[in-house]
């Protein structure tokens, strides 16, 4: 869901939650009954009417405004880790002028982007641009992020030709760093957890009907080619 929307779905639950709570508490004053009855009630009829509004309200402005700011850094970050080649998450938050985790949360979402720019490298705490380094490397913590790559999606963000991948993945492979199948034909690469998540995966739009050029694995969304539809494969 787009962080904008979250946080104006946000405020509209908070602004029901403060209507509820008005109602809530204009009922309970006509009760009458003595103070612990109104009490009594006023805070069950709340519990039921404004407190769902508000924690959810709140959960989603939290959301929605951690999303905007990681958002709002990401075409910055994708610039300056391509100049760097590969920076320490603590050097590009200071650089950015932003805290390290949403430095590290702008790069993670980065890498699940269908042309991934950047990667975060957790074990050595930094964020990467995949042609500065070996192409094993990159397929490596690529495919832990994106689970399938097409032979062009890695082409385009590492300069490597069909050939280098294939042997890159074969001596990934026999390394045993690397379990999924490579799918020579249709040019995709699949990680271990992808083709066993493939039978989940959503292969027609829900909307439309439209048979999907790529299967929608658990914990993706895609928007249909032909409708235009968001089509979300929760977990």
């Amino acid at each position: 869901m787009n962080a904008r929307l979250m946080q104006f779905l946000g405020l509209v639950f908070l602004i029901i939650s403060v209507a509820m709570t008005l109602l809530v508490y204009q009922s309970t004053m006509q009760v009458g009954d003595g103070l612990s009855t109104m009490l009594a009630a006023g805070l069950v009829a709340w519990g039921i009417l404004a407190l769902p509004e508000l924690a959810i309200g709140l959960w989603l402005l939290v959301k929605g405004t951690r999303a905007a700011r990681i958002g709002d850094i990401s075409d910055d970050l994708i610039r300056l880790v391509q100049r760097e080649g590969r920076i320490g998450v603590e050097a590009a938050a200071r650089e950015l002028g932003v805290s390290p985790e949403d430095v590290a949360d702008a790069a993670e979402r980065l890498a699940r982007r269908r042309l991934p720019l950047v990667y975060l490298d957790a074990s050595a705490g930094e964020i990467v641009s995949p042609g500065a380094v070996s192409l094993q490397e990159s397929l490596l913590h690529l495919l832990y992020a994106q689970r399938r790559m097409t032979f062009d999606q890695i082409a385009r963000v590492t300069n490597s030709t069909d050939e280098e991948i294939i042997e890159a993945l074969a001596e990934l492979s026999e390394a045993g760093k690397f379990r999924g199948t490579v799918d020579k034909n249709s040019r995709v690469v699949y990680t271990a957890e992808a083709v066993a998540q493939l039978p989940k995966a959503v292969t027609y739009c829900p909307h439309c009907g439209g048979r999907l050029e790529a299967p929608v694995l658990p914990g993706e969304e895609e928007e249909c080619p032909y409708c235009g539809h968001m089509i979300v494969n929760r977990l």
